[in-house]
């Protein structure tokens, strides 16, 4: 029994996480992320009035309030073992896509995140990258 739970816990940790393998759990995720955490903007070109509204969560101008994104966010997973769980549940093409997108994995709401997006939850010294 207890070389069981040994190999339990080890394939566990070398899953990969369910929103990168359920699409409707990860949207699910990510919309929780946006009604709950500012998640956005919806399209990073055109952000419209989204980096003053995180500037007010936090205090700050737009402007640094923009330099506040995904991609150097502590809690953004792009080590090769995660943008291969991501890529696997996309298809054929899924790297692509994963680095076309700069996708990463938020593991603080647990979604796919891109990585030109922020939120109120931004960590410093980030992104995750083994």
């Amino acid at each position: 029994m207890k070389n069981y739970k040994q190999f339990k816990i080890q394939l566990d940790e070398e899953a990969c996480p369910v929103a990168t393998r359920d699409l409707h759990v990860n949207v699910e995720n990510r919309q929780h992320a946006i009604d709950e955490y500012v998640y956005g903007p919806a399209n990073p070109n055109e952000p419209g009035d989204y980096w003053s509204r995180l500037g007010k969560i936090w205090g700050i101008s737009p402007e640094e309030a923009s330099t506040m994104r995904c991609h150097n966010c502590a809690a953004f997973n792009v080590s090769p073992k995660m943008k291969k769980c991501m890529a696997d549940a996309i298809g054929p093409n899924g790297m692509a896509v994963v680095d076309q997108a700069e996708l990463g994995y938020c593991e603080l709401l647990q979604f796919k995140c891109a990585g030109d997006r922020s939120c109120s939850v931004w960590l410093t010294n980030g992104p995750i990258t083994k």
